[in-house]
């Protein structure tokens, strides 16, 4: 029996120092790769800090596994900006036509989405003045502050965090990732999807489990072509983070270090965030093991009858154009607050 229990010993030392080695095997090689070839990244506000030291810090600090509170946390509630720009080979790349406010609830292991439209009209009251709200970001030079005070203000959620990121790196990423299995809710069918050079195309995909590469994903995120339009396209943008999410945490930090690195790449140079390198550790560890009965979508949409939203038309200027506004009232948004408060127990 003895003998047993120190065969057992030797055995876990052995493993316990080849773990060790294999995480700071893990270590060098990132940081190597990192020092000689990170991107450059784009240009982004002072307290934005995601360069190849930051990187190889947080490298660090996933291998000694430390674990710090994250703002939010404390209230069992940690809220993330998500802000989508449809990328520099638009007509306009960084107006943020996907807008989500993705809150995490620790205490039991919840995730739920809040899209919220592009065409939500406000009132800048300090400007003195109208504006869409997906203007704002680039209104205001790529500063979250302005947009991120307003998501506070609609929602009545203190945004910890934020995260800007050209959707064009999600093309790379998914092909780096060898596609993703996306469920398509409805049929579409887009006869005028907008090409490069404002041309046109076919764009059509059919309802049900479908396996894209990051082109199709692209497409299927930009659509407005379908049954509700707008309010379709934000379900469709939860439907891709809900696939890619589940494959990125499917990766092995070591068995798939090549495709890490080319997503890394990717995204340090597109993105723009004030999460720090051992929050972002936490917050891994917070969404890896969500299962997908804890995760809520919603959509605030507008037009039907039950819808917290309506639609109408606004002058801004020479120029009219369609805009949503709270049914409640103008500029009411009591009905999205007590959503937003309550969205994990709908």
């Amino acid at each position: 029996m003895k003998e047993d229990y120190r065969y057992k010993e030797k055995i876990e030392k052995r493993y316990n120092i080849s773990l060790w080695i294999a995480r700071v095997f893990g270590f060098f090689s990132l940081s190597f790769f990192i020092f000689f070839f990170s991107t450059p990244s784009l240009s982004r506000p002072p307290q934005t800090e995601f360069g190849a030291s930051t990187a190889v810090r947080t490298v660090f600090s996933f291998l000694t596994n430390k674990e710090n509170e994250i703002k939010g946390e404390a209230k069992d509630r940690v809220n993330i900006l998500f802000l989508g720009m449809p990328g520099k080979d638009n007509n306009a790349p960084y107006l943020t036509d996907s807008i989500i406010l993705l809150s995490i609830k620790p205490s039991t292991n919840q995730l739920a989405a809040l899209s919220i439209p592009r065409d939500l009209l406000i009132y800048l009251e300090k400007e003195k003045r109208y504006s869409k709200i997906n203007s704002l970001f680039i209104e205001n030079e790529k500063d979250p502050e302005l947009i991120e005070k307003t998501i506070q203000k609609i929602t009545g959620q203190e945004v910890n965090y934020y995260i800007a990121l050209d959707i064009t790196v999600i093309e790379k990423t998914i092909d780096a990732l060898g596609g993703l299995n996306v469920f398509v809710s409805k049929d579409i069918y887009d006869p005028t999807f907008p090409t490069p050079g404002f041309g046109t195309e076919l764009f059509e995909v059919k309802q049900g489990w479908r396996y894209f590469d990051g082109k199709t994903v692209q497409k299927y995120l930009r659509t407005r072509y379908s049954q509700e339009g707008d309010f379709s396209r934000m379900e469709q943008q939860q439907a891709v983070i809900e696939a890619l999410r589940k494959k990125m945490f499917g990766l092995n930090l070591f068995l798939d270090m090549p495709t890490l690195f080319s997503i890394f790449k990717t995204v340090s140079g597109n993105t723009q965030t004030n999460i720090s390198n051992y929050e972002i550790e936490r917050l891994y560890t917070l969404i890896k093991n969500i299962s997908y009965d804890k995760i809520k979508n919603v959509v605030l949409n507008g037009g039907s009858k039950d819808a917290i939203l309506i639609t109408d038309t606004f002058s801004f200027g020479d120029q009219k154009g369609f805009i949503l506004k709270p049914r409640a009232g103008d500029f009411d948004y009591s009905e999205i607050q007590y959503l937003a408060e309550s969205i994990f127990y709908k």
